[in-house]
């Protein structure tokens, strides 16, 4: 699954976390990954294998030689962060293999903890989740997440969903939510959630727990510009693990391909 740059040797993943972004809503998860890396000047060290996505190269960041492809993996000397950036989505018909693999990759790698950063659809917010944008979800089937890490998601509010009957449904008795809510707009999230159980009986270890504490970070969110979505994204991330991020840098491909420089003010009167 992984493929470290051709100048260097494998890397140890172990006693990191990783933070991975979904392909979501308004990709506010990329972006926010856009922003660690630029911040934190994360260098790419590997690639994971991408022949479940949609194909895709592009220039690199800053001018750097050789191509961007669509999975790649940043992390620098004596950082305790491994950031993933995915850049294309997952083939429809190779869900379910990408999600082994990368389930795999996870636990075979050793990491200390998984944050996903994912993004939600605004349009389907229900009233119960108007007090703050932003929400955490654990799957059953992940460890309690390092105390270190603990103490700051006591603090954001988990996402719960409660389940509507049917229509003519008038008995008293209260349904069964599902073990993972329906996230809509989060992509992948859900289905990476609900195949932990079954991650875990394929490595032949005679046990059947996953072993790697799994965190997501939701964000509701709009298409359009969603800069100060993915900024509240890192601010959390970075109060997680304790980054200590004073500045935040935008990469330059924001500016120069993405978002564009801001329009003249004098054009509008």
């Amino acid at each position: 699954m992984f493929t470290p740059v051709a100048s260097s040797s494998p890397p140890a993943f172990s006693k990191q976390t990783l933070v991975l972004p979904i392909i979501s809503k308004g990709n506010v998860g990329q972006l926010a990954c856009d922003l660690l890396i630029a911040s934190l000047s994360l260098e790419r060290i590997g690639f994971l294998d991408a022949s479940a996505l949609v194909p895709v190269v592009g220039a690199r960041e800053n001018g750097a030689k050789g191509v961007s492809t669509p999975l790649e993996v940043f992390s620098k000397s004596g950082c305790k962060l491994v950031v993933v950036q995915q850049r294309s989505p997952v083939l429809k018909s190779h869900k379910t293999q990408f999600i082994r693999s990368l389930l795999s990759w996870i636990r075979t790698s050793a990491f200390e903890s998984v944050i996903l950063l994912a993004g939600m659809d605004t349009t389907n917010r229900s009233d119960a989740h108007m007090h703050t944008p932003t929400y955490t979800l654990t799957p059953p089937a992940s460890p309690s997440p390092p105390a270190s890490m603990a103490s700051v998601l006591s603090m954001i509010e988990t996402y719960i969903v409660k389940e509507s009957k049917p229509f003519g449904d008038d008995s008293s008795a209260p349904s069964d939510p599902p073990a993972v809510p329906l996230i809509p707009g989060a992509g992948l999230t859900r289905r990476l959630f609900t195949s932990l159980p079954e991650a875990a009986n394929d490595y032949g270890t005679g046990s059947a727990t996953w072993s790697v504490p799994i965190v997501a970070l939701l964000q509701y969110a709009f298409e359009g510009d969603n800069r100060g979505d993915a900024g509240m994204l890192l601010a959390i991330v970075n109060k997680l693990l304790d980054l200590q991020i004073q500045a935040v840098k935008e990469p330059e491909s924001w500016h120069r391909g993405l978002y564009g420089s801001a329009h003249d003010g004098s054009l509008f009167g």
